[in-house]
């Protein structure tokens, strides 16, 4: 059986090749709940739950690794991080359904950013140009042009889960075989047989030995991962105190508190003046109940 949430690095020795495997269900599910996405924009941003563990496989990083696009086109903005535990969020906001063509009918006018924040609070950042007819097509012409190493990604979701795969040949520091110059062009050729919906609902080692028949594989223990945001009482009242004392003022004068809703999980904080007030004061409001 499939171990839901989970991701799986894998290893074509012989063909120098490595991959990982990732299957989201529970993970998934969170992020659907969140909002009633249209097909469209639920399918762009499923593709993108499955592809940022893919890409955090391929980094050291202890931090934050995000994906991201902003455009003039039917979906605004597309957000998904994952962290170097194996938690993930993510969220689209959308003006209307888009079509299901390439990327730039999507987004329009703009680019991919994948950021690195170091639990240093050092920050890296990657540009994706936005190509192709699907967002593996776009993060494949970025590892080509930026890490020179051929990778490939397929990606794919439904209501009931998303699910990815990567393959990457080896750098040649890393090769423990010779092996054939064909060698990455066949095995690119044997994944693109594979279905979306195998890759969703075969268990990983039927999956591989079925697709790479001709290949030794070697397949790790799985990874789980989870949906997790970081949101809390005290980060939102810091957000309030970058907004000054006199537009918090103002929020409670007409409001007559202060309410935020974090987009990526849903949770709810409201301050009211006494809470507002002691964020100002530096005060800590984070156990105060009313």
């Amino acid at each position: 059986m499939t171990d839901k949430d989970s991701r799986y690095r894998f290893l074509l020795e012989k063909a120098n090749v490595r991959g990982v495997l990732v299957h989201l269900d529970q993970t998934w599910s969170e992020a659907l709940s969140r909002a009633e996405y249209p097909p469209n924009v639920q399918r762009v941003l499923g593709h993108a739950m499955a592809a940022i563990p893919l890409l955090a496989s391929t980094i050291k990083f202890t931090g934050k690794l995000t994906l991201q696009a902003k455009g003039d086109g039917p979906v605004s903005l597309l957000v998904v991080q994952a962290n170097s535990q194996g938690g993930q969020r993510g969220l689209a906001q959308w003006r209307e359904d888009p079509p299901a063509g390439p990327l730039t009918d999507v987004f329009g006018q703009t680019s991919l950013s994948i950021q690195i924040e170091s639990g240093r609070g050092e920050v890296y950042q990657g540009v994706v140009e936005v190509v192709g007819e699907g967002l593996q097509d776009a993060l494949a012409n970025y590892f080509e042009h930026s890490e020179q190493l051929p990778t490939r990604f397929w990606l794919h979701c439904s209501e009931q889960g998303a699910a990815g795969m990567l393959l990457q040949q080896l750098p040649e520091e890393s090769r423990t075989t010779d092996g054939d110059e064909d060698d990455w062009q066949r095995v690119v050729m044997m994944a693109d047989t594979i279905t979306g919906d195998e890759l969703y609902q075969r268990p990983p080692q039927e999956l591989l030995s079925k697709v790479f028949s001709e290949d030794e594989v070697r397949l790790y223990d799985a990874e789980p991962v989870r949906f997790e945001c970081n949101c809390s009482r005290d980060r939102t009242a810091g957000l309030i105190a970058g907004l000054g004392r006199e537009e918090a003022t103002e929020i409670l004068a007409q409001e007559g508190q202060i309410e935020i809703i974090c987009e990526f999980c849903n949770s709810k904080n409201v301050f009211d003046s006494i809470d507002v007030e002691t964020i100002f004061r530096g005060g800590d409001q984070s156990g105060t109940i009313h």
